[in-house]
């Protein structure tokens, strides 16, 4: 009795193996999914990133380069440490004593306002009188508004400190005026002479109470530099 041949879904195993087999082959060479993202060549990107760099580096030049003599650069860090070798002590100094003015001022109660800084600049822009804007005047003495603004700031403070202390006697005013009769002697309004004589007198005894005021802060204060 002739064998019958074993059947799987309706198919022999011989075709079963065939179809997969097939099938293997037409999958193994499908070609692969491309992806949508189209990549950059790493040669590019170099590319892009060195003209950025390029343009930065042209547009913020000054932040490297001050100068070029004949073809050969002046760095800024070669103009600062020549600023700081020449000047930097001195500066260091004045912001020292900046910082410790203020704060003993605020220590004592002494804030000073913007508006009361605007009203100091308009009076200086006042005595100017119009012959030279006091943005000039300013950069003449290589200050910019800002450095302005600060010694206002001080000298407000200053005067506050030690307004009550420097009193000025009719006395002392009449002294002043006659030691000093040459500079008085074209003068037509007495009442003003007298005004300038005590606005003078109180100027140098406040100047006086500071210097004598800030030996102390200084010598009190804790100062650590590193220049």
């Amino acid at each position: 009795m002739p064998t019958k041949k074993k059947m799987i879904k309706g198919n022999t195993v011989k075709e079963v193996a065939t179809e997969m087999s097939v099938d293997g082959i037409v999958n193994s060479t499908k070609p692969p999914v491309k992806s949508g993202i189209r990549r950059i060549p790493w040669k590019h990107i170099i590319l892009l990133v060195i003209l950025i760099a390029g343009l930065l580096l042209w547009k913020f030049k000054s932040a490297f380069v001050v100068a070029v003599v004949n073809g050969q650069p002046i760095s800024r860090w070669q103009l600062e440490s020549d600023l700081v070798n020449k000047f930097g002590s001195q500066e260091l100094d004045n912001l020292i004593n900046e910082r410790l003015i203020l704060a003993a001022a605020r220590q004592k109660g002494v804030f000073v306002t913007n508006n009361e800084i605007d009203d100091r600049i308009k009076q200086v822009e006042t005595r100017l009188n119009g012959q030279i804007s006091l943005a000039d005047a300013l950069k003449a003495q290589g200050m910019t508004m800002d450095d302005f603004k600060k010694q206002i700031e001080i000298q407000i403070s200053i005067d506050r400190l030690f307004d009550n202390e420097a009193t000025i006697s009719a006395k002392e005013i009449d002294d002043y005026v006659a030691s000093n009769e040459a500079a008085y002697k074209d003068a037509t309004d007495p009442a003003q002479v007298k005004q300038d004589a005590q606005t003078a007198l109180k100027q140098q005894k406040v100047a006086d109470l500071f210097n004598t005021w800030f030996s102390n802060v200084r010598k009190n204060a804790q100062i650590q530099k590193f220049l």
